[in-house]
């Protein structure tokens, strides 16, 4: 089957009107389409707040944890047999001038049986590749007291040492990158 998709695949884009290409797109539904992520929560979360730097100027935090693009994400589902689907796509990912989220590949089988016709059942597995949410540091001074050190930019007026702040950096992979489901449904 990986075969089959990944020659579809080529097909279609090198020959686009070849009986496997028109084939392939037949058979293919848009199963999601979405902006935003819990990582991109996340982040807007974190634009909440601020400090006071030595010298009395606010630092607000909207800045760093803003983007102009918020991750887009697309599922498809190419139905090989009556029973057996593909699950695929993809997501743009996400960029801050403090954070990256990057863009990840979606891949997944769904596998349906009739049992009779009033009831039927699905099983559904996917996994997310990629998509980490990477913060990056800042670079403080703290003058006398502890000179220019780099440190976690959420954390860099607490009472936490510069050192010890860096170990609360976000470093996530998408929360439920495998996500697995069994449905059963009965029609009356």
């Amino acid at each position: 089957m990986r075969l089959t998709i990944f020659l579809a695949i080529a097909l279609c884009g090198l020959i686009p009107r070849t009986v496997l290409c028109s084939e392939f797109l037949r058979n293919t539904y848009l199963v999601d389409l979405s902006q935003g992520s819990q990582l991109s929560q996340i982040m807007r979360a974190s634009q909440s707040g601020g400090f006071e730097t030595a010298n009395g100027q606010w630092v607000s935090f909207k800045e760093w944890y803003s983007t102009t693009w918020m991750v887009s994400q697309f599922a498809m589902m190419t139905q090989m047999t009556p029973e057996v689907g593909i699950v695929w796509g993809a997501s743009t990912g996400e960029y801050g001038q403090k954070y990256t989220i990057d863009p990840s590949l979606k891949i997944g089988l769904v596998i349906s049986h009739q049992i009779d016709k009033s009831s039927s059942i699905a099983l559904k597995a996917t996994a997310i590749v990629g998509g980490w949410l990477r913060e990056k540091s800042c670079t403080a001074d703290y003058g006398d007291i502890g000179g220019v050190q780099k440190v976690n930019c959420r954390l860099a007026a607490t009472t936490l040492s510069p050192n010890d702040t860096l170990q609360y950096m976000y470093n996530m992979r998408p929360l439920n990158p495998y996500l697995f489901s069994i449905e059963y449904r009965f029609t009356f």
